[in-house]
């Protein structure tokens, strides 16, 4: 165990191959989603790509943050809604630390998006499009991660992770 724990969100598109409801993401259909919305049971929540809706149940977070630190993969527009909760909820001030997964460039992005399957040409453009938008807001995050591979970013987590212990004052 690194320390920390990562967050499963929600979305509203179907599972890719492989995926599993609960491990992936808790795959909601649109009743079950504005649901929750409706009972206020997301921290955060977006419309991604027009496409589809993603979001942090806040039981996700909440109820488990007193335990352990926690990670969570959103989008830029996740981090805005995470940041301004932050200044309202007493047990998340103080303990969101933002972190930008930056590709290389915009080519190894497509290359990516590709490599997840079909893609039709106004889907990528969509994409990449969103893509070039969140670029120009990584300098407000605390820090940048220049994405490789998976296992490559999720060890450069590690490494930050470690180096951040270190400076912690001794209990």
């Amino acid at each position: 165990m690194p320390g920390f724990e990562r967050v499963v969100t929600a979305t509203t598109r179907p599972p890719r191959p492989n995926e599993v409801n609960g491990r992936d993401y808790h795959f909601y259909s649109e009743a079950e989603f504005d649901a929750r919305l409706a009972a206020g049971g997301f921290l955060e929540w977006a419309w991604v790509h027009r496409k589809a809706r993603y979001g942090t149940p806040k039981s996700s977070v909440v109820d488990r943050l007193p335990h352990t630190n926690l990670v969570m993969n959103i989008d830029v527009q996740g981090v805005r809604s995470i940041r301004a909760a932050a200044q309202d909820m007493p047990e998340l001030r103080g303990r969101v630390v933002t972190m930008f997964v930056a590709p290389d460039s915009i080519e190894v992005l497509r290359e990516r998006l590709l490599g997840r399957g079909p893609m039709s040409e106004d889907e990528l453009a969509r994409r990449l499009q969103s893509a070039e938008l969140e670029l120009s807001e990584r300098f407000s995050y605390d820090y940048i991660i220049h994405s490789r591979t998976k296992e490559q970013d999720f060890l450069a987590l590690l490494d930050f992770w470690t180096q951040a212990q270190r400076k912690l004052p001794a209990c």
